[in-house]
């Protein structure tokens, strides 16, 4: 029996499911809305976006106005280290390869990534791989999916043995900071590296204040950029001020939208309860996939907070994703897991029940489509303090308990 075909198969099969349910919405669109996707032309516009602020740039235009080059008008509303694409002589043009080969990364990353090595987790990681953030993430081209890909590199690297992985890993996590500002919230992660805690959080330190250092760099340009970036209040967004603004904006409805709520969160807030001590020992102390862990809750609950999630910065979930699938027997796993799918698959339930103004400003359904939209943001905030509870237990655990002095269980 070939061993590494038995380990890598359902990686393999993963990956190829995405890459075929992908170029078959591409070639039919009616399977992007059928999976609550809402595909933009031209393909790849969020990458698009990127090339046209480069370009603005090298033209002699302020990329951080309206673009005409966009073909959406769009300004730059991201950190300076994107406009590199202009010096490195990339174009719009380039978007259908450039596309193309992070779609084929992300594929090969995220099925490398959650690994399923049986039936049942071979169905929970294809409910994550292939959910509708992920493919509007790669329809779009959206950049959150190169963050994504330097988080996991970087928890892979500064998990290594050598010291050369832990300079590399934290060299990635900053470069994905100066690219998006919230990889910040995953500084943390560098110290799931095993060495004693007093070098861990040394290292952690270390890199802080080298991110600290590069952000003041171009600290009036990451000003403009706060200021200018979009807010989610439609929908289609996460966050504490969105679901203020969801309740709060429309009295018509928030008897559904209350009932809605109130039994997801009785109903997940009484497992969490049951399974505090589970969900407080979740995160192991060291190695990838406490450091996968960290690096993906604390970047999406620093989102989730700041009211900054669309949907596919739900991406940033396929990292803790490792973990819950690996650890199976867990039943704090298997909750945070469940919870998570159904974050992911929500998108698909609202693109059928609800029904968005032109301006995004409005949106109209049934009473179901209000339950449901009470119910997912039930789920998003419960999702997020499940894993700040689970980040706090390892934060105690690695950086209080004795027992952990050396960076190990």
């Amino acid at each position: 029996m070939n061993t590494v075909w038995q380990r890598a198969r359902g990686g393999v099969l993963l990956g190829a499911m995405l890459i075929l349910i992908f170029v078959g919405a591409l070639t039919k669109s009616d399977l992007f809305t059928a999976i609550g996707v809402q595909p933009l032309k031209p393909l790849y516009s969020d990458l698009i976006a990127i090339l046209a602020a480069g370009e603005a740039q090298q033209a002699g235009l302020d990329p951080y106005a309206h673009n005409p080059l966009d073909p959406y008008n769009r300004p730059h509303v991201y950190g300076p280290w994107w406009l590199v694409t202009g010096d490195l002589g990339l174009v719009r043009g380039d978007a259908w390869w450039l596309g193309s080969l992070l779609a084929l990364v992300t594929v090969v990353t995220g099925a490398l990534l959650l690994s399923p090595r049986s039936k049942a987790s071979w169905c929970a990681a294809a409910a994550l791989l292939i959910s509708p953030p992920v493919l509007l993430a790669l329809e779009r081209g959206n950049n959150d999916l190169f963050v994504m890909l330097l988080l996991v590199g970087a928890a892979w690297l500064v998990t290594r043995r050598n010291w050369f992985g832990g300079m590399a890993g934290g060299g990635l996590l900053l470069i994905a900071a100066a690219l998006k500002l919230y990889p910040l919230a995953a500084l943390p992660a560098l110290a799931a590296r095993a060495t004693s805690r007093a070098r861990a959080l040394g290292w952690v330190v270390v890199t802080t204040v080298a991110c600290a250092l590069v952000l003041l760099t171009s600290w009036a340009t990451y000003q403009k950029v706060a200021a200018m970036a979009p807010e989610p209040l439609t929908i289609f967004g996460y966050g504490a001020k969105l679901s203020y603004y969801v309740f709060l904006t429309i009295p018509e409805e928030r008897m559904w939208l209350t009932l809605g709520t109130v039994p997801v969160l009785g109903v997940i807030g009484g497992m969490a309860w049951r399974y505090r001590s589970a969900l407080w020992h979740l995160v192991p102390t060291t190695g990838f996939e406490a450091a996968g862990y960290l690096a993906g809750a604390l970047a999406w609950s620093l989102c989730y907070v700041s009211t900054i999630s669309f949907p596919y910065r739900l991406v940033l979930l396929l990292l803790p994703a490792r973990l819950w699938l690996k650890d199976g027997t867990s039943r704090a796993a298997r909750l945070q897991l469940i919870t998570a799918i159904g974050l992911l698959w929500t998108p698909c339930v609202k693109e059928h029940l609800l029904v968005l103004s032109a301006d995004e400003s409005q949106f109209t359904g049934a009473p179901i489509a209000w339950l449901a939209l009470g119910g997912e943001h039930a789920v998003a905030l419960m999702l997020t303090v499940l894993l700040v509870v689970s980040t706090m237990g390892w934060g105690w655990r690695r950086c209080v308990s004795t027992a952990c002095d050396q960076g190990i269980d």
